[in-house]
């Protein structure tokens, strides 16, 4: 937790500017959106939520990052021109324009349907209309959940609109054909466990691109994710402890495997999946009952664990993980000393230290330049409220990657 009260006034003033930074990034960019551009949506729920950890001295730095990010998404092309009105009608007719209108790639009419949704749907009424179709895309870099999985949480504290989706929706539009699609047929029971077939799958390396699709697509056609995960069609699915085994995974590839894929792989390899099964149905704490079916849900998010590990791992996963205790002595120094010493600190902190170490993590996070840092911290803090008793296994995580970011050269602002 923070280590001090935020005044009225200033989190209502904050509140105002996440709000209004929201309204900025909703427009689209006429170009396809590079790596900032979508992600700004995502990291700037993101940088909201974790203003609710950081501690009390760095909130003011944290805030502006918040306004550097809204400065820099104004800076980062020419907007669309605003589509023309689309006519009044309920929010579930509007829902079925932008869905049809994602499956043909028409951009105009995706950002009609955007638009209007963004007037008239809450962000809770977005995800149960837009999530079913969209939970299953490699467009976006897959990254659509984790809009729908963020943006209701914000919404409710900062009154973040559904107009966010404008951008997302615009990129998914772009390569509809880019799904996941192995579990649109029933496939034949298993014995194997879930963790058991995630711990097993076989590392064949890298598709010639770090991207999202060609590493998804890769499981899909090599018949990887579908020898592997095919009991997930015919099984009852329990989302939450579906959840956390995907979790553990990839908190153990964060800490266990080499750091070449740390800040841009392994971090996806919890965000993505831990969205797709927070927006399932039958979850609890954040996720919705009415949501994507548990089963399809689970199915997407087991190829995202499974993709990333045939494509980066290099060594085979310890579930046993427990690092040596570290010669660092404060939260500084072991981030300085890289990623294996902050794992190290963060696992062995006393229990008294945690809530201050969260603080650390997510004030270190908050004032830093890079999305997926951001992303990552507070996915770590979710999938710790999640799995409680893996706690520390997601702090040592969280402080993995900063410590990986540590040893990189910083932009100069704020950190």
């Amino acid at each position: 937790m923070a280590d001090g009260p935020t005044s009225s006034i200033s989190a209502v003033s904050d509140g105002r500017l996440i709000a209004e930074t929201a309204d900025r990034i909703a427009v689209p960019k006429v170009a396809p959106a590079d790596s900032f551009v979508l992600h700004a949506p995502l990291e700037l729920l993101a940088r909201a939520e974790l203003l609710e950890y950081v501690h009390a001295a760095s909130r003011g730095r944290a805030v502006a990052r918040v306004r550097w990010l809204g400065d820099k998404y104004d800076d980062a092309g020419e907007p669309v021109e605003e589509p023309a009105p689309l006519d009044a009608r309920s929010i579930d007719e509007v829902a079925r324009t932008l869905i049809d209108a994602l499956a043909a790639g028409d951009l105009d009419d995706v950002d009609r349907a955007a638009r209007r949704l963004g007037e008239t749907a809450t962000p809770a009424e977005l995800r149960r209309l837009v999530a079913p179709s969209i939970v299953a895309s490699l467009a976006a870099a897959a990254h659509g959940s984790i809009l729908l999985w963020l943006l209701p949480r914000v919404s409710a504290r900062h009154g973040v609109t559904s107009a966010l989706l404008r951008e997302p929706a615009r990129e998914l539009a772009r390569h509809p054909d880019w799904r996941i699609r192995w579990f649109e047929s029933a496939g034949e029971p298993t014995s194997q466990s879930l963790l058991e077939a995630l711990l097993d799958v076989p590392m064949v390396g890298l598709p010639g691109s770090v991207f999202i699709y060609p590493i998804m697509n890769q499981a899909e056609e090599s018949g990887i994710a579908p020898k592997l995960l095919a009991g997930l069609t015919t099984e009852h699915i329990d989302v939450q402890q579906t959840r956390r085994e995907l979790s553990r995974v990839a908190a153990w590839s964060m800490l266990q495997e080499p750091p070449d894929y740390a800040p841009y792989g392994w971090s996806h390899c919890l965000t993505m999946p831990q969205a797709v099964m927070g927006i399932a149905g039958d979850s609890d704490g954040h996720g919705v009952r009415d949501g994507v079916d548990g089963r399809v849900a689970a199915a997407v998010a087991a190829t995202h664990v499974v993709g990333f590990r045939a494509a980066l791992g290099q060594r085979a996963l310890v579930p046993d993980y427990r690092p040596e205790p570290p010669s660092a002595g404060v939260f500084d120094e072991a981030l300085a000393n890289g990623p294996e010493t902050a794992a190290a600190f963060a696992f062995h902190r006393p229990g008294d230290g945690l809530d201050a170490l969260v603080a650390d993590l997510a004030s270190n996070a908050a004032l830093h330049f890079d999305a997926h840092l951001v992303k990552y911290t507070l996915a770590c803090f979710d999938a710790a409220a999640a799995d409680p008793t893996q706690r520390r296994l997601y702090l040592a995580a969280a402080a993995s990657l900063a410590g990986w970011w540590a040893q990189q050269p910083s932009d100069g602002f704020f950190t």
